[in-house]
C-alpha cells in the first residue's frame, strides 16, 4: 500500500522546491509527525482501534545540495467499517481554505477516496483506506531542508 499511494503521488519532490532554511532533519520530521497526527484527528474516536506511528523512517531527495524531506507515516486502525468519504470530504474542506496549503480529494483504481494535502516547501501528505479496509493509512513528506554535513541521508531518523 504505501508503494502505491507514492507511486500516485508521483513521488512527493520533483525538483525546485523551495528549502527551508530554518528546519533540519529533527525539525522537519516533527512537522510531519504532527501533521500526521493532526490527519490522524480527522478520523471519529469511536472509530479508532488504535494510531500507530513510525518513530523513524529515512530521506527523499527534494532537490541538489544535500536537500530532502523526512518521509514517514501513521496507520489509524479502525474498528470496524468507516464512512472514509466523509472524513476525506473534512480533511480537504479543513485544508483548502488554509494559507499556504492545498487539498485535493481522489478516488483510487479500487473505489477507495483519498486525499493529498500539500503544504509549505513542498510537504505532502496522503490519507487512504488501506487495500484490507481495516486501517487509514497517512503517508507523510515532511518540508524540504538541508542535511547538515556529517549526517548521511541513507540513515534513518
Amino acid at each position: 500500500m504505501i508503494l502505491t499511494l507514492v507511486m500516485l503521488a508521483g513521488c512527493a519532490p520533483t525538483g525546485g522546491i523551495d528549502v527551508d532554511p530554518d528546519v533540519d532533519v529533527l525539525g522537519a520530521k516533527k512537522v510531519a509527525q504532527d501533521m500526521e497526527l493532526s490527519l490522524a484527528e480527522f478520523v471519529p474516536p469511536a472509530e479508532v482501534a488504535s494510531v500507530d506511528q513510525a518513530e523513524e523512517s529515512g530521506l527523499l531527495s527534494c532537490g541538489t545540495d544535500r536537500a530532502f524531506q523526512w518521509a514517514g507515516h501513521t496507520n489509524v486502525h479502525l474498528i470496524g467499517p468507516s464512512e472514509t468519504a466523509a472524513i476525506m470530504d473534512a480533511v480537504v474542506a479543513a485544508y483548502v481554505e488554509k494559507t499556504g496549503y492545498t487539498a485535493i480529494r481522489e478516488t483510487l483504481d479500487d473505489g477507495v477516496p483519498s486525499v493529498q494535502v500539500r503544504g509549505p516547501h513542498g510537504s505532502v501528505y496522503m490519507m487512504a483506506l488501506s487495500v484490507d479496509r481495516t486501517y487509514i493509512q497517512i503517508l507523510s513528506f515532511s518540508p524540504c531542508f538541508r542535511l547538515a554535513d556529517g549526517l548521511h541521508p541513507r540513515d534513518t531518523y
